[in-house]
């Protein structure tokens, strides 16, 4: 059983197949500090739903915090008695980098090109929906680029942090009309729509500078709050662990 680790900057994912589909759960990146207080909680995690933590023979994992690695690492050889697998941009994944400094590429965003162009298209468009806000391009299956924006709720957290009359409010829902009548929905419009209909525009900008017609894959934890508004043609909420399904696939030894 190969178990998967996610770690972003606000969240960090533990996730494992079962059948066709993943188990996973999602913990406060700064929450833990040693490999014991994350197995304390990622044991009794799998035997609530009846998997023995023994039976992990593979662990990937795709991080953004640096200083997170060791202590991973760790919980890998110590309790798990394994050699983690760190995802980073190479060519033997199905997918070539040429970019300025592939090394310098989030294993996120690579975890989330290798999984989209094995799962969906040479041609792909992954917008991923978390801290930040990305955009990472692919033609024939050739990583391109992309876009780094402010997260939703990074942008919520933001104005409430720095305007002291604006309050922390629920983005749940999309208001209809692009004219806010309450402070409520004047934030929710001018997050929501702003970043679904800014996002539509720079998709378009990009179809047309490289004349190709992709497909677009949404992903992340807050991708569900635009999706209403934003143009897309596949949502997989489990993008970035097929990423990572595919990655250990394609470096089995």
């Amino acid at each position: 059983m190969n178990l998967y680790i996610d770690v972003g900057n606000t969240h960090t994912v533990f996730g494992v197949k079962s059948g066709d589909s993943f188990k996973k759960w999602r913990l406060s990146t700064s929450r833990y500090e040693t490999e014991d207080e994350v197995f304390s909680h990622l044991s009794t995690l799998l035997d609530n739903e009846g998997l023995d933590h023994r039976f992990v023979d593979g662990i990937v994992i795709s991080s953004v915090v640096p200083s997170l690695n060791r202590i991973l690492r760790r919980l890998s050889e110590k309790f798990f008695k394994v050699e983690p697998l760190f995802v980073v941009a190479d060519d033997s994944c199905g997918v070539k980098w040429p970019v300025r400094d592939p090394k310098a590429i989030g294993a996120d965003r690579v975890s989330n090109v290798i999984g989209a162009v094995h799962e969906y298209s040479e041609d792909v468009l992954v917008l991923d929906f978390g801290t930040a806000i990305t955009i990472d391009v692919v033609k024939n299956s050739e990583f391109l680029g992309g876009t780094i924006s402010p997260g939703i709720m990074t942008m919520l957290y933001s104005l409430f942090s720095n305007a002291a009359k604006l309050p922390l409010i629920d983005l749940s829902i999309v208001p209809e009309s692009s004219i806010g009548r309450n402070t409520e929905d004047n934030i929710r419009i001018g997050i929501l729509k702003l970043v679904a209909y800014g996002l539509n525009r720079i998709m378009e900008d990009i179809e047309k500078e490289l004349d190709y017609n992709p497909v677009v894959v949404v992903t992340g934890g807050q991708s569900e709050l635009v999706l209403d508004i934003l143009r897309y043609d596949v949502y997989d909420p489990d993008m970035t662990l097929k990423g990572m399904e595919w990655y250990k696939k394609l470096h089995v030894v």
